[in-house]
């Protein structure tokens, strides 16, 4: 029998959910083996030799192609591998780096030398591994991580929306997505016309109605939407609930900011194995090929940290989108800088916290007397809740932040990728208005700040003859892109971190000049 090795990252503690014992052995799931190259060179995530390695153009099909060569030996060590254990390959798709077997709980258990065990979290039962995990010596240094033994939900709690009763409420009940937008200065000839704006959704789900009552407020047909569904995931709409309100924002916000962009909604699950798909499904797209994704979801790096073998997978991922030119945006939290974690530290969000990634801070805006201009803009914080931002403890400073003065973390002292990059409005005050069953309701949080950032990129590319690549760089070198935001905090008690002149923990660069943002970056393309 061929030596086994055990798969580095892959121990993790036993959960202190309720136990419910060993799952029945003829149980049938599927998982993921996803895969590196142990020849490639290891950089630093965010460092200048990593975004070297990265930086070459290429299209989606040239990466494919280079990939079915690249990886063709490691394809064969698994097929074998899962002959061997009975085990049945469903797909294999080089391009994206995965593998996905299925079989029985019991062959698997026994491929992979580990005990896989049932728990319950609240009303969801889910099954993990508790020992880590055992693979053939050859083939260990071609497997990154192996996700779908564990299925505990990722995903942390959104914010309950406030109702409107009047069909015309005053400016505090909540602002059109569209009127935000102009609040910004965010508006382009081509309306995003030609772009795709990708999405993810772990879950809930829409009506269309919901859209066309939208539409008629933006004033022109909502943008098309295409459904993509990844592992188990579709449109699950449950009649209104916050996983609802989620989607709803996400597809509201984006629709209006570049109402001429398609849309495609990727509809997961909220597993380990869920959220990597759905990126890497997004993100290698042929079909709807996005040049941006929204992503309003996020936990603490906490519990990523438990078992960095999915971190690196989903981080695997996020990094080809550098490599194909698709901007990612992604919430930097809405539970100010302890993100809800009670271990008296604080603690930053990911997939936000990923310096490949533009992290989405929020800030509170008060209008002008005419309603229509923001008056002065602060730090979001209400109570408990306002933007996460911080500093990482899993990535370093990336390159682009070491003009910045990113300060160390006030838990630790480290000094690592500060989040968030950009912010803009995401308080209840002054919040967004849209429709989730038919009904008005005004949601907030940086869960719209994602697919606000995300229709202005689709803005500038519509506008220039190459998409962006590098706008972390660009955007860091140009402080008149921004509204500086100095005042408030996002400190939960005394943890946390004060706004000040130039890049803070709050709300990093600033609220977007929308104007000055498209004109700097389409002047030359």
């Amino acid at each position: 029998m061929a030596t086994r090795v055990e798969l580095t990252g892959s121990r993790r503690s036993r959960p202190r959910d309720n136990a419910l014992g060993a799952p029945s052995p003829d149980e049938r799931i599927a998982i993921g083996l996803y895969l590196k190259d142990p020849s490639e060179p290891s950089h630093r995530p965010g460092s200048a030799e990593d975004f070297a390695s990265l930086a070459r153009v290429m299209t989606r099909a040239q990466l494919a192609r280079e990939r079915r060569t690249q990886y063709a030996e490691a394809a064969h060590r698994v097929e074998s591998f899962a002959k061997r254990h009975g085990l049945e390959v469903s797909d294999v798709d080089l391009a994206k780096r995965r593998i996905r077997l299925s079989g029985t709980i019991a062959r698997l258990a026994e491929a992979f030398g580990t005990t896989i065990m049932s728990y319950r979290t609240g009303r969801r039962r889910y099954h993990t591994h508790t020992e880590p995990l055992r693979v053939p010596k050859a083939l260990a240094p071609w497997i990154r991580g192996v996700l779908g033994l564990d299925t505990k939900p990722r995903l942390r709690k959104r914010l309950r929306a406030m109702a409107l009763d009047a069909p015309d409420a005053a400016p505090d009940g909540g602002l059109w997505p569209a009127d935000m937008a102009r609040l910004y200065g965010i508006a382009a000839p081509s309306r995003g016309m030609g772009q795709c704006i990708a999405i993810i959704a772990p879950r809930g789900g829409y009506l269309t109605d919901d859209l066309a009552l939208a539409a008629h407020h933006i004033g022109s047909a909502f943008p098309e939407v295409a459904e993509v569904g990844v592992d188990v995931g579709r449109n699950k709409f449950g009649g209104g609930t916050i996983a609802d309100q989620e989607v709803a924002l996400d597809l509201q916000v984006a629709g209006a900011v570049a109402p001429a962009a398609k849309l495609a909604i990727y509809f997961t699950d909220d597993s380990e194995q869920g959220l990597a798909d759905a990126v890497l499904a997004a993100v290698h797209d042929t079909t709807h090929s996005p040049s941006v994704v929204s992503i309003s979801w996020g936990v603490s790096e906490l519990e990523w940290a438990s078992y960095p073998q999915a971190l690196d997978v989903l981080n695997g991922a996020l990094a080809d989108s550098v490599t194909l030119g698709v901007i990612v945006t992604a919430a930097a939290g809405d539970m100010l800088a302890t993100n809800a974690v009670d271990d008296d530290l604080v603690h930053v969000n990911f997939p936000a916290s990923s310096p490949y990634v533009l992290g989405c801070g929020g800030t509170r805006i008060a209008l002008g007397a005419d309603g229509t201009s923001i008056a002065s803009e602060i730090v979001w914080k209400e109570g408990n809740r306002g933007t996460g931002g911080g500093v990482s403890d899993l990535f370093d400073v990336p390159d682009y932040q070491r003009g910045v003065n990113v300060p160390v973390s006030v838990s630790t002292g480290r000094r690592g990728r500060g989040v968030p990059d950009v912010a803009a409005a995401a308080a209840f005050t002054n919040g967004y208005r849209i429709f989730v069953n038919r009904k008005q309701i005004v949601q907030g949080g940086t869960s719209a700040v994602a697919p606000l950032w995300a229709g202005l990129v689709a803005l500038v590319n519509a506008e220039r003859a190459t998409p962006l690549r590098r706008l972390h760089l660009d955007l860091y070198a140009d402080a008149t892109l921004f509204r500086r935001i100095t005042s408030g905090d996002n400190k939960s008690g005394p943890l946390g971190y004060d706004a000040g002149p130039g890049w803070n923990a709050c709300a990093g660069l600033g609220a977007p000049i929308g104007a000055t943002i498209l004109s700097r970056f389409t002047a030359v393309s």
